[in-house]
């Protein structure tokens, strides 16, 4: 009885502590104003496993201005582990890179796709790309966030 009743409490902590869904919101809510999601994608990384992970996030928490929940910052660290350093886990099927991606809802990233798809050349595609970028900009200019441009772009 008493094994069931633990098993019962520790039961919804695990599942909490899973959520990369919770994660996200927490990185976007609290980590996202002072860098983007693209500083996980460098090539050069001075994270190298899930415990370097654990350590980065725990340590740059203390930057926000949120006391993250033990719980908290494995949420974010799941969330960051399935979304870009994917450590322990199959690699990813496809790894795309869409501009302001950091800004953008699931919809708009799959409308986006679709838009992509369905241009019907590369000048169409390069059309909704600028067009993409523009809006993306004025997104992060009204929001006050500064927005990592691709390497080699020059804005004018």
């Amino acid at each position: 009885m008493r094994l069931a009743s633990l098993i019962l409490i520790l039961l919804p902590l695990a599942a909490a502590a899973q959520d990369s869904g919770r994660g996200r919101l927490l990185y976007e809510t609290h980590c996202g104003t002072c860098h983007y999601e693209r500083v996980h994608q460098r090539i050069k990384s001075d994270v190298k496993d899930l415990a370097d992970l654990r350590d980065t996030v725990a340590r740059w928490a203390s930057q926000t201005k949120h006391n993250f929940t033990l719980d908290e910052l494995e949420d974010v660290v799941n969330y960051l582990n399935e979304s870009h350093y994917r450590f322990g886990l199959p690699p990813a099927s496809r790894r795309e890179l869409i501009y302001g991606a950091e800004l953008m809802s699931e919809q708009e990233l799959d409308d986006y796709r679709a838009r992509i798809s369905a241009a019907a050349s590369d000048q169409a595609q390069s059309r909704v790309r600028t067009q993409h970028r523009e809006r993306i900009r004025e997104r992060a200019r009204t929001r006050g966030v500064q927005i990592a441009e691709p390497f080699g772009t020059v804005r004018r």
